[in-house]
Order: structure tokens, then C-alpha cells, then sequence
């Protein structure tokens, strides 16, 4: 694993190096082998279906995550059944372990970078850039916008997401878990689009996927009244197995997650 060393800018910040520690500091016990079958994560799961209609075949294309610590299941769904090259920026140490312990567990290679994103300076360029849930904890997305700009090839993709704050469910994620919920930036479809557009990307879309956000974060303790809602949740998740409606057919009201793709 790779240190950069680099200056800090957290006054653009809502979350640090120590909050993140400690959320994937307990992860290493938990991780396990990824299957195939993962409804979520697997050859076929939601995530690969959503590559595949907005990157297409990412074979030995070098991919870039900006914020991939942790138990980080998309980038490893990347390099296991889609043969990417991958590379994981985080500033975290313990999301790093994380990360290249999951990926040893399950015997694939990856690069990993201990990196400040918005102070690192990339010395090469990447195919894809992408990001999940990572830039609503900035107060103002351009930094980070830029850096992605910077990190990718002429024609190159960035591709990212994050939690849809907009959805009916996201309510019930404010009510139970208002101290991470306090975490999270709201940036608007036209900030983020204008933003882009600024910084010099072209053929900017957006949309929505996922199965409804009813919870929040997996390593937060739910309160007892929130056991109904990861009922529902499950209920949700388990539905979408059988009618796809949730990934083929993303909806601002519903959808778990909310995302954009631009061309540099």
C-alpha cells in the first residue's frame, strides 16, 4: 500500500480521517468471500447491471474510486467478475486495511493509495474515475469534481453516486439516524450538473437506482424502533429479486441512490 503524503483541507469537510477509522476499524472481522449469486454485488447483481449500462465492458480498463477504503464490494465486484484494473484512494488508514484485506480474502490484486483526495496530485491518468457516496460529506463539491477531472484521460468516464436525500425513505433515515445524517451534504442536480459543466466534462447525465433507502448506515446501532424499518427494507430488497422495477427503472421518490456520468 502506497502512502502519499499531502496538506489537509477539512474545512471543506464534514467527516475526518478519525471519524472514518472508526467506523471501519470493527469491519475486518466481518468480511468474507464475495459470491457470484450476490443479489447486490455479484457476476450479475444490481451493481454490475448498472457498469454495464453506463460504462459497458470494463475489461482491463484502469479504474480509478476517489474514496474506496472500507468494505468496499463494488470496487472488488470490479476487479472479480469484470477484470478491471482498480486502484483505491482514501485518506482513512483502517478503511485501507479494510479494503486490501477484503480483496486478499478473495485473492484479487488492486492498488491502494493512502491519499488526502482533494490535496493528492495524480502523476497518471485513469480510464474511469468513480466515487459512491463520498461527495455529499463536502461542503462544496467542486474540489473534489475537479480532481476527478484531473485524474482521467481525454474522453475518459466519471462515474459516481451518492445516497438520494430526496426519497420518501430517506425521511425515516433522518428520524432514526439523525447524527449520520448530519454528515451528509445535499447537493442539488443542477449545482452538480453546473459544476461539471464549469469544470470542463461534457455529456453529463444523470439517474437513479436502487431499492428504497429506508436505513441508515449497516455500522450504526439501530434504535429498537428501527428494527421494523430494516424489515421493510429486506422486504424491499427481496422483491426487487423478482420484479426488477428498482434497478431497471430508478425513481427520485424511491431509489437508494442517486448518480451522474460525464465525458472529460
Amino acid at each position: 500500500m502506497e502512502r502519499i503524503v499531502s496538506g489537509r483541507q477539512d474545512q471543506n469537510k464534514v467527516t475526518d480521517e478519525s471519524y472514518w477509522d472508526s467506523v471501519w476499524s470493527p469491519a475486518q472481522s466481518s468480511l468474507s468471500t464475495l459470491s457470484g449469486s450476490d443479489f447486490y454485488y455479484g457476476k450479475n447483481g444490481l451493481f454490475a447491471r448498472l457498469i454495464h449500462e453506463r460504462l459497458g465492458s470494463i475489461k482491463g480498463s484502469r479504474i480509478l474510486e476517489l474514496g474506496g477504503g472500507g468494505e468496499n464490494k463494488r470496487l472488488l465486484s470490479m476487479k472479480k467478475w469484470m477484470d478491471a484494473d482498480v486502484t483505491a484512494l482514501d485518506f482513512s488508514d483502517e478503511g485501507l486495511k479494510v479494503v486490501k484485506e477484503l480483496f486478499d480474502i478473495n485473492q484479487c490484486s488492486g492498488h491502494f493509495l493512502n491519499a488526502d483526495i482533494c490535496n493528492w496530485i495524480p502523476d497518471q491518468q485513469y480510464d474511469t474515475v468513480v466515487h459512491w457516496g463520498v461527495l455529499e460529506h463536502f461542503i462544496d463539491p467542486r474540489p473534489m469534481l475537479e480532481k476527478s477531472f484531473s485524474a482521467l484521460k481525454n474522453n475518459g468516464r466519471l462515474l459516481f453516486s451518492m445516497p438520494n436525500m430526496e426519497a420518501v425513505g430517506a425521511q425515516l433515515w433522518k428520524n432514526w439516524c439523525p447524527e449520520n445524517w448530519s454528515k451528509h451534504v445535499f447537493h442539488s442536480k443542477e449545482l452538480i450538473e453546473k459544476t461539471l459543466h464549469e469544470i470542463g466534462f461534457s455529456t453529463i447525465g444523470s439517474f437513479h437506482y436502487g431499492v428504497p433507502f429506508l436505513k441508515g448506515a449497516e455500522w450504526e446501532i439501530a434504535a429498537m424502533g428501527q428494527r421494523p424499518i430494516d424489515l421493510l427494507q429486506k422486504v424491499c430488497s427481496a422483491s426487487a429479486r423478482v420484479v426488477p422495477i428498482f434497478h431497471k427503472y430508478g425513481n427520485k421518490h424511491i431509489s437508494m441512490e442517486r448518480g451522474f456520468i460525464a465525458v472529460k
